[in-house]
């Protein structure tokens, strides 16, 4: 056990001494693996960078849990009677939503309205904004001065505006905004808090995704739909959006939030539920054929470095035929003979799997530089890489290793 143990071992250390003998040979071998590798990883970098930037944002903006829902428009001359008489969503249907759905931790209706708002040396109509408490959690979006909207103020109507950053900037200048009054609708308001600035940049080349967030002028809900509109019952809303209480359950959430809006609406589909994470799986669907042609063309790179590598252990075993034969007629097994050219084959794989790794984080951090957008290069990426490295190297050296284990040595010796 001990003698073939030992003759496996001088065989992997021939296989390794093999490649410093023929380092032009080994250098083409080396160079298809590298390219390979790179692109792979490469590839691999831009699929997890544009991953992570997508869910980054969605954080940003409610998270996977957020349901968006919107008004349809249920104009058309073939609608029913019933139909046409929807008042799509209100006020109250956020409040049957958060009174009755056992599926969804926050509910947030918004109403819309555009205002003429006037402050010392400002004067400009502005979209109001009417918020509930539940827009700060639901969006992680936090005061910088003072304070969000609070239930107090909902229940009084109070005559409060809470300021986007943008907003503040406008309207007030560099200065403090806090308990600064303004006027909206001919009213007097209190400014109460300071929102902090919303940022979030695909790439340097894009503005602000997320300014609009920094241009919000909030007030109550109620004090919208009492102060500003005038008339509570029945109040259209622009939007609501709601939070289910687990990522897991989205589609349940979908369907709860269908049902109870349905029986309020008398049956009318006049209202749309868009599933942010349904949303998400489609976006990935769509960009699957990109990540897999992007994938095709480094795993055809690595193919291509696999065939120079068995061609090249081909043309190495034809020059060593006389040499093989002698080192079965002394001894050796198939078995030593497949471990030499394998060991050949692995060493210089996982050789061009390393300096792969490392040109293809040059490439990604190129890539992240020409697109002004982060690619990942995570420990995954890596062991992946390494891992296509080796499998090539087993693959497209087994050929000729099992070739020469094969070889006949007495064919072998008399070989010219």
């Amino acid at each position: 056990m001990k003698k073939h143990l030992a003759s496996l071992w001088e065989s992997v250390v021939d296989g390794v001494v093999d490649i410093g003998s023929h380092r032009a040979r080994s250098l083409l071998q080396v160079v298809g693996i590298v390219l390979g590798v790179a692109s792979v990883v490469a590839t691999f970098g831009l699929i997890d960078g544009g991953k992570r930037q997508m869910t980054e944002f969605f954080d940003k903006t409610g998270g996977i849990r957020k349901m968006f829902i919107r008004n349809l428009d249920t104009r058309q001359a073939r609608e029913s009677a019933t139909q046409k008489s929807s008042k799509g969503l209100t006020y109250e249907d956020a409040m049957v939503l958060a009174r009755e759905a056992r599926t969804l931790e926050l509910v947030e209706p918004t109403v819309e309205r555009r205002e003429l708002v006037r402050a010392p040396g400002f004067e400009k109509s502005l979209e109001i904004s009417g918020a509930t408490p539940a827009y700060q959690p639901m969006y992680d979006f936090r005061p910088v001065e003072g304070r969000f909207i609070t239930q107090e103020d909902l229940t009084a109507s109070a005559k409060v505006v809470v300021l986007g950053a943008t907003r503040k900037d406008e309207i007030f200048g560099g200065g403090s905004a806090l308990g600064r009054s303004l006027s909206l609708g001919g009213s007097t308001y209190t400014v109460v808090g300071v929102m902090e600035r919303k940022e979030f940049f695909w790439n340097s080349a894009n503005d602000n995704s997320l300014e609009w967030m920094n241009r919000f002028v909030f007030v109550p809900v109620t004090t919208m739909l009492n102060r500003l509109s005038g008339d509570r019952t029945g109040q259209k809303v622009a939007y609501i959006n709601v939070q289910a209480l687990s990522a897991a359950e989205m589609d349940r959430s979908t369907a709860e939030v269908e049902t109870i809006l349905r029986r309020l609406h008398g049956g009318v589909q006049d209202f749309e539920v868009i599933n942010r994470a349904e949303r998400m799986k489609q976006m990935e669907e769509q960009g699957a054929i990109y990540d897999i042609t992007f994938l095709v063309c480094g795993t055809i790179s690595l193919l291509v470095g696999g065939i120079v590598i068995m061609n090249i252990l081909l043309a190495s075993f034809n020059e060593r035929v006389r040499e093989v034969g002698t080192r079965k007629a002394l001894g050796a097994t198939g078995l030593n003979i497949m471990a030499q050219f394998l060991v050949e084959s692995v060493v210089v794989t996982i050789l061009g799997g390393l300096l792969g790794v490392a040109l293809g984080a040059g490439f990604t951090k190129a890539i992240s530089d020409l697109i002004q957008q982060p690619v990942v290069l995570s420990p995954r990426i890596v062991l992946l890489g390494l891992s296509f490295s080796v499998a090539v190297g087993i693959f497209f050296g087994f050929y000729p290793a099992i070739k020469a284990a094969r070889l006949n040595p007495i064919q072998a010796l008399r070989y010219e």
